[in-house]
């Protein structure tokens, strides 16, 4: 393409369309970056996400580059000066990479969260780790997030150059046709920024092209973010009257409905200590004991055996990102919004946490973290929750077992050598005590100590070595807990802030996403049962009130406790939809129910009270009605 001329609108239509081209290809690569998670349903929907990336690529390059068109629509003689034509540039140089930026990143961050990235960003990024240390580590592993974006950028840069615009001749201008095509043009800029002739285009419109959880391959990252600056996180909705919703749906923990409670769960555990580990990126896919199937891979050998005494569940997590997981084990509300709630604008908000709970019963209370203090607010977080304390790596370091060589680099204190100190620490606790763990190994870039270097198989994916290391650390933290003089009268819980990396098909699905351990162990009674009840990390908080025996409690509670019948049921928020999983009793499997904007599927029933959750979360937390007056 080597196009010269005085035609300013066959000028500003060429860099249009290399724009929109860029985005296209921007889009076919981020798909091929992350085959392994999307599953089209046949050429019907490929050809909706072909016309969904119309659509939306349109919007945003409508969007994105208005200012650089109406530079170039204003019937200006200066639109032929070089000034004026270098400014332009500028505005149309710099959107584009705006658009780039975005989506290559998430080329590599998507297969950890499965969201766009959206205007949280600006807030996640201080928080979320030491960057400086991780940008490495990242540009390495995850070199196609930045080469991809480059190189389509020189190809952009390359056919940019050669798209130019003559200098005006001697000849007459014609003002009157110059007013006509800047109006034309301004109604046409129009009308692709907003998505065609109806409302202004929503992200949740993409569901309209696509199933739901394929719709990150019709919108793009920098559109995604635009839009969010400008909503709210939150929209009030009203599916039903106050008197329908609470007869549907009621997340309110009453100590007076332990009458329903199996007399077998009822506090069994009345009174007993609770150490709970909480393993970062822990999923059921890397572990036997959830994998039965022949010549199923495990990396939890430990785990797997441990499994044979402990009361098993099919666990599930609320999020995929650990601030989520966090947040809603310790205070059994879900993340169904873009951004995690302590993030977003109703982070103050007045919440009640299983340890504040816990407390008023005479529980010594404690968060143990591998990171370094401040990471994701967890600090902060805890102390609001409730916690008696926050131990993370500054109060490692001033332990003297601390050595240099426990810190892995980047995120925090290898798993083994915490969970070390962890056990050591329990035991200057005064009983009954509440101890939550979160370990950090298992994490991008992965590491493990040198010491144990060449003693777990890489495999497929880097996390493996890191999960059969976190298992070899559990196993020694039993091994020293079994010592203890407090281990028999603990009851443990084991479970992960959020699945891993979806390496097979059964865990890349609306029912595989999210799946996580669940395992209960009493060491006064190490009788080995399967459970196959969805338990989700919100149902923590309610079973440990009812199973410790805790009365005259009452608490705002997304979460049901196992300790009463029913089936279960998990509740997420994905790219701009929110899904149901539900147990079936009737058919033995789980019943899938998404809402995304208008774009509804599942049975009736499932429907409504998946909109009953929606509008109890949204009405509460917009209202800061999260604790009970």
């Amino acid at each position: 393409m080597n196009k010269k001329g005085e035609n300013i609108y066959i000028y500003l239509l060429l860099k249009l369309m290399l724009a929109f081209g860029t985005l296209l290809l921007t889009q076919a690569m981020f798909y091929i970056c992350n085959t392994r998670i999307f599953h089209v349903d046949g050429f019907r929907e490929w050809m909706g996400i072909l016309y969904g990336n119309i659509v939306f690529g349109l919007a945003t390059i409508g969007t994105f580059l208005a200012p650089f068109s109406i530079m170039m629509l204003l019937p200006l003689k200066a639109r032929w000066k070089r000034w004026y034509r270098a400014i332009a540039e500028v505005l149309y140089i710099l959107p584009v990479l705006l658009i780039l930026v975005p989506r290559g990143a998430n080329m590599a961050y998507y297969q950890y969260t499965y969201r766009l990235l959206s205007d949280e960003i600006f807030s996640y990024l201080g928080i979320s780790g030491q960057m400086d240390s991780l940008v490495p580590h990242f540009a390495v592993d995850y070199w196609y997030a930045w080469v991809v974006p480059l190189c389509i950028f020189i190809l952009f840069v390359i056919f940019d150059c050669r798209i130019r615009l003559n200098p005006l001749g001697m000849r007459r201008r014609y003002l009157g046709n110059d007013l006509l095509c800047m109006g034309i043009g301004l109604v046409l800029l129009w009308f692709m920024a907003r998505g065609g002739f109806g409302h202004f285009l929503q992200p949740a419109d993409a569901a309209h092209y696509c199933q739901p959880k394929n719709t990150a391959l019709v919108s793009n990252d920098g559109y995604n973010i635009f839009r969010t600056m400008f909503t709210p996180d939150l929209e009030e909705v009203k599916y039903y009257t106050e008197s329908e919703l609470a007869g549907i749906y009621e997340p309110v923990y009453d100590g007076r409905s332990s009458g329903n409670m199996a007399a077998a769960d009822s506090a069994v555990y009345k009174g007993r200590n609770v150490v709970m580990i909480v393993v970062e990126s822990l999923g059921q896919e890397f572990m036997g004991c959830y994998n039965t199937q022949p010549n199923a891979e495990t990396r939890t050998p430990f785990l797997d055996s441990l499994a044979r005494y402990c009361t098993v569940y099919d666990g599930r997590s609320n999020g995929k990102k650990s601030i989520e997981g966090i947040t809603a084990i310790n205070t059994s509300i879900p993340n169904l919004m873009s951004i995690p709630l302590t993030n977003s604008k109703y982070g103050g908000n007045n919440i009640t946490g299983l340890p504040a709970v816990l407390k008023r019963h005479g529980y010594t209370t404690a968060f143990y973290h591998g990171s370094y203090n401040g990471v994701m607010d967890f600090d902060k977080t805890c102390a609001r929750i409730g916690f008696d304390e926050y131990l993370g790596m500054n109060e490692y370091n001033a332990d003297p077992m601390a050595r240099a060589e426990d810190y892995d680099g980047v995120w925090g204190v290898f798993d083994e050598p915490f969970l070390q100190y962890t056990v050591k620490r329990i035991g200057t606790y005064r009983e009954p005590f509440f101890a939550e763990v979160f370990t950090v190994t298992s994490h991008h870039p992965f590491p493990i100590p040198e010491s144990h270097k060449g003693e777990f198989a890489e495999g497929s994916h880097p996390i493996l070595k890191c999960v059969e290391y976190m298992d070899y650390s559990l196993r020694r933290f039993f091994e020293e807990a079994q010592k203890q003089p407090w281990y028999d009268s603990t009851i443990f819980i084991i479970t992960g802030d959020h699945s891993g990396h979806g390496l097979t098909p059964e865990y890349n699905d609306y029912d595989g996403w999210y799946r996580i351990p669940m395992m209960v162990f009493d060491p006064q009674r190490p009788e080995g049962r399967r459970v196959n009840k969805i338990v989700q990390q919100i149902d923590l908080f309610p079973t440990l009130v009812d199973w410790l025996g805790i009365e005259g409690e009452r608490f705002v509670c997304f979460g049901q406790s196992v300790a009463h019948g029913g089936p279960g049921w998990q509740v997420y928020y994905g790219n701009g939809y929110h899904v149901l999983v539900s147990d079936n009793p009737q058919t033995g499997k789980h019943d899938i129910t998404v809402i995304m904007g208008d774009c509804i599927s599942g049975r009736a029933e499932n429907v409504g009270f998946l909109r009953a959750v929606i509008q109890q979360y949204n009405d509460r937390i917009i209202n800061n009605k999260l604790t009970i007056q």
